[in-house]
């Protein structure tokens, strides 16, 4: 089996050690050929760094790289001097962002030789652009241009400043037109309306055009066609016949779309499934940024069952004022799952892994614990719900709220025990199987553990025999009755003053 290229950004690295490389090749054909000037969106460890080495690769003429791929033989093989510039590594943390500027397109000019009379970013990268490109076009390759910006969006003066300060560097480009073969930007997010793309507006945003939601990403088709032996040995592995396994593969990675028709895997998931030969949250573990959980806080949002958006809402333009869907669909945690029609989509995490990894995170930020303490404390939950240890539930939940802030829980009280209760029980899931529902009318929650079923009613500052009564009076447990199941009736009130469970009420139906 050739090796997987798990963390491996350039191509030539790939294909001189003969690893796997997944052929995308005939997609970017269709790009190169089609059009200039383009901007594509996709979350991290996406593979944005990988297509723009593989540009950087084919505009360098290294056709030798290529043998063997479908483009081989598509194009004539022609050198273009080349800008790439990586802002994930371009040390603006430690730099500032003007200076790492400055010393990019310094080490650009040494490299062809070019003596430049400006020293401010944007006009030293025209004066490149041109004096490249009166010889022969440039080809100009961004990686990450949003870096910058996204690394303080927890201060959103500086994040404005940062963006301020591409807007002025990027500036050049639409007046080099004649100059520059080829432009390619790739990023996270895209901050338009006002910002560096007001000036890029002879870009070509490519984020959602169906012709290259699968540039990348892994499809189905090719994950089962280039890790056919990987799928072999796992299923051998797991003790799963192949069916059963790329199912549990499916629900637990795909899912994917930035056009509700086409969807792909993360493919640093799929890479460390079958490094490593085991399931895990790997995407997720790679970093979730503070910012999202606090912005999710901050407005109580927690529920994205019925989240609907249309693409020009899914641009992020004011850094001042997050708005949550597109800063979760564009980082990945939320997607479109289903074209509603009237140029609207219903989005929703797109796998197993990102919704149960997220759902952890943002509990932990709003009862004030480490994420990895978490899930433990959801698997003692179960386990005493599968015990009938109810006396140990009821202190797991009030566990829950022993670490909030006093001030901030009764300035939200109410908001802030639909949430921990809500997220708290949509983790249970992770373990047994549950339906949830957001405590607006209908039954809170059902639990199945094997041969028994708990429903849930909660009430803040009123009573448990209330719970326990509308449970009764609303008949919801009729629908399980006769099913040779023993089904607990719960009622649980929470007082607010104390932060915790006062009464907690159950009745047996068999």
């Amino acid at each position: 089996m050739q090796s997987l290229p798990l963390g491996i950004q350039e191509f030539h690295k790939i294909r001189e050690q003969d690893m796997l490389y997944i052929d995308k090749t005939e997609i970017i054909y269709q790009l190169i050929s089609s059009g200039a000037y383009y901007f594509i969106s996709r979350p991290r460890r996406f593979g944005k760094s990988l297509l723009t080495n593989t540009l950087k690769e084919i505009f360098s003429g290294n056709q030798a790289l290529f043998k063997g791929l479908w483009i081989e033989d598509k194009i004539d093989w022609q050198q273009y001097p080349i800008i790439k510039i990586d802002f994930s590594k371009s040390g603006f943390a430690e730099l500032g962002l003007q200076e790492a500027l400055i010393q990019k397109m310094s080490e650009i000019a040494e490299e062809y030789q070019l003596t430049l009379k400006n020293r401010t970013p944007g006009l030293m990268l025209g004066e490149i652009i041109e004096k490249l490109g009166k010889k022969q076009q440039v080809v100009i390759l961004i990686d990450e241009y949003d870096k910058p910006i996204i690394h303080y969006l927890e201060d959103p003066d500086k994040a404005e400043a940062q963006r301020d300060m591409l807007k002025n560097f990027f500036s050049v480009i639409k007046g080099s037109d004649l100059y520059i073969k080829f432009f390619f930007l790739t990023g996270v997010s895209k901050f338009s309306k006002v910002g560096i793309f007001s000036d890029l507006n002879n870009i070509s945003d490519i984020t959602t055009v169906p012709a290259f939601t699968t540039m990348l990403g892994y499809t189905q088709a090719e994950v089962e066609y280039y890790f056919a032996d990987r799928i072999a040995q796992l299923s051998q592995t797991l003790k799963k016949d192949k069916d059963q396994l790329l199912a549990a593969i499916r629900e637990r990675y795909n899912g994917y779309s930035w056009d509700a028709q086409n969807f792909v895997y993360n493919p640093y998931s799929i890479l460390s499934l079958f490094q490593h030969q085991k399931f895990d949250n790997y995407w997720f573990a790679t970093g979730t940024p503070t910012f999202l959980t606090k912005l999710l806080k901050k407005g109580f949002h927690y529920d994205f069952k019925d989240v609907f958006a249309g693409y020009m809402s899914l641009d992020t333009s004011n850094l001042q004022n997050l708005a949550y869907v597109p800063v979760l669909f564009q980082t990945g945690y939320l997607t479109l799952k289903e074209d509603v029609g009237y140029e609207m989509f219903r989005l929703d995490f797109p796998n197993t892994e990102v919704r149960d990894a997220f759902n952890q995170f943002l509990l932990a930020e709003y009862i004030n614990q480490q994420p990895t303490d978490i899930q433990p404390m959801v698997f003692r939950l179960f386990n005493h719900l599968k015990n009938v240890n109810f006396e140990e539930v009821r202190l797991i939940l009030n566990a829950l709220f022993a670490s909030i802030p006093n001030d901030y829980f009764l300035e939200n009280r109410e908001k802030y025990y639909h949430a921990i209760i809500f997220l708290t029980f949509r983790l249970l899931g992770y373990f047994t199987q549950i339906e949830l529902n957001s405590g607006r009318g209908r039954l809170d929650c059902v639990v199945f553990i094997q041969n028994q079923i708990f429903l849930f009613e909660f009430k803040l500052d009123k009573t448990a025999q209330e719970a326990l009564d509308q449970i009764k009076t609303k008949n919801y447990y009729a629908q399980f009755v006769g099913q040779g199941k023993t089904i607990f009736l719960i009622g649980v009130n929470m007082t607010s003053q104390s932060k915790e469970i006062d009464e907690f009420l159950i009745e047996m139906v068999e």
